[in-house]
């Protein structure tokens, strides 16, 4: 069986996984699921109806990408975790601008979004203009048609830039050969090749994959777990002649570009590398999946410091200020000075436990909470009704907003 990483894989905790080569790279997950909250009578939406202009065919799982928007482009707007758009001019009160299912999206500017959907038998880029409801296809990906591999971020808006992986058939020891390849500028290059294996143990905090390009697009992060379970590796390549600028063998928890050609992750603690300095340690603390500002002066992510009571932490670079939440977590910023967590509660359902000595006492309740780091206020967001972040499933994700 291949070992695929899914949402809902998250729900029971721990996880014995089997697995085998395939072409294709692995799905990340970008969030956790949570119980749907229970809401408060809200003015209903207005109905939202997908018009995709090219003809999707469903995969072989059956599913077919749709993206599903209303009411015209917002103010001021964001993505929770690629699947959601909000005009979150009032952070607190927020409309649903677009739903989408089986895809992933992203904004490109003030009114246009970009979302993926297979054509043809290929995945491709779709975008679409918010005010008018035109579409047009943008670019074709070189990734398997299913619908899994909508989640990896390994792509940039316009197709040009792609990492993907193909896997060799299985050896007499059991191992196989992974090779990383970049797609760019027409031309696809090896970056370099690793070996993987079947199995391997998955819980609530294990490592996250990477996959990042850097805003300016001169560089790119990658995690050897994206697409080995026992990677253990974050390289940095330069785009420009494919060269491994960094590596170091740890084992991540997430990471973020911050600007153009700052990249800081999360292993055990949080280190910062640069084109010029190199890596350095930036914070001392236990973080878990962070995330920065779309300006860069806020770094947020989940402390781990103690398992028991994971709580969001957000800091001002440069450690000029600092702020606890209470239990919550996946942190994500809708705008430059509010983040969006998952609020935390005792796991009455056991949905997250698992065997000693990774038991949870804690898990997300359902609900989602704004946190603004220019008052200091932490109050729980009033979505309309129907307008949560919440799965076909019945589960809330939240709140990675960049992809």
């Amino acid at each position: 069986m291949v070992w695929r990483r899914r949402t809902v894989l998250l729900l029971v905790g721990l996880f014995v996984m089997a697995c085998g080569p395939r072409v294709g790279p692995i799905a990340q997950t970008t969030s956790l699921p949570s119980p749907t909250p229970t809401q408060k009578s809200q003015p209903a939406s207005t109905p939202m109806e997908p018009t995709p202009s090219v003809t999707a065919t469903p995969t072989d799982d059956g599913l077919v990408a749709s993206v599903a928007c209303s009411g015209g482009p917002g103010a001021s707007m964001a993505v929770v975790a690629g699947q959601f758009v909000y005009d979150v001019a009032d952070p607190i009160r927020p409309r649903l601008v677009c739903r989408g299912a089986n895809t992933v999206m992203r904004l490109l500017d003030a009114k246009t979004i970009a979302y993926t959907t297979v054509a043809g038998g290929h995945v491709v880029i779709m975008r679409r203009d918010l005010s008018t409801g035109a579409e047009s296809r943008i670019a074709q990906l070189r990734l398997e048609p299913r619908p899994y591999y909508y989640g990896v971020p390994g792509w940039t808006w316009d197709g040009s830039l792609e990492i993907y992986a193909t896997y060799g058939l299985p050896r007499a020891d059991g191992l196989w050969l992974v090779t990383v390849h970049l797609w760019s500028g027409g031309v696809d290059h090896v970056l370099y090749t690793i070996d993987a294996g079947p199995g391997g143990l998955e819980s609530r905090w294990s490592p996250r994959p990477i996959l990042a390009f850097s805003p300016d697009r001169a560089h790119v992060a990658i995690s050897d777990f994206a697409f080995a379970i026992y990677g253990n590796n974050i390289r940095i390549f330069s785009l420009a002649d494919q060269r491994q600028k960094f590596v170091i063998q740890t084992s991540s928890t997430g990471g973020t570009w911050i600007g153009n050609d700052r990249f800081v992750w999360a292993s055990g603690s949080l280190t910062q590398w640069t084109p010029s300095g190199g890596a350095k340690p930036l914070r001392s603390e236990a973080w878990y999946a962070p995330s920065s500002s779309s300006d860069g002066l806020w770094l947020a992510g989940t402390l781990l410091t103690d398992y028991n009571n994971p709580r969001p932490l957000i800091v001002r670079d440069g450690g000029l200020a600092a702020f606890n939440t209470g239990l919550g977590s996946s942190p994500g910023f809708v705008s430059p000075t509010v983040v969006w967590y998952a609020e935390e509660g005792p796991d009455t359902s056991g949905s997250y436990q698992c065997a000693e000595p990774c038991s949870h006492p804690t898990a997300p309740n359902g609900a989602v909470r704004a946190f603004d780091v220019t008052t200091g206020t932490d109050a729980v967001v009033r979505f309309r009704t129907g307008e949560g972040p919440t799965t076909a499933g019945g589960f809330t994700i939240c709140c990675a907003t960049r992809g």
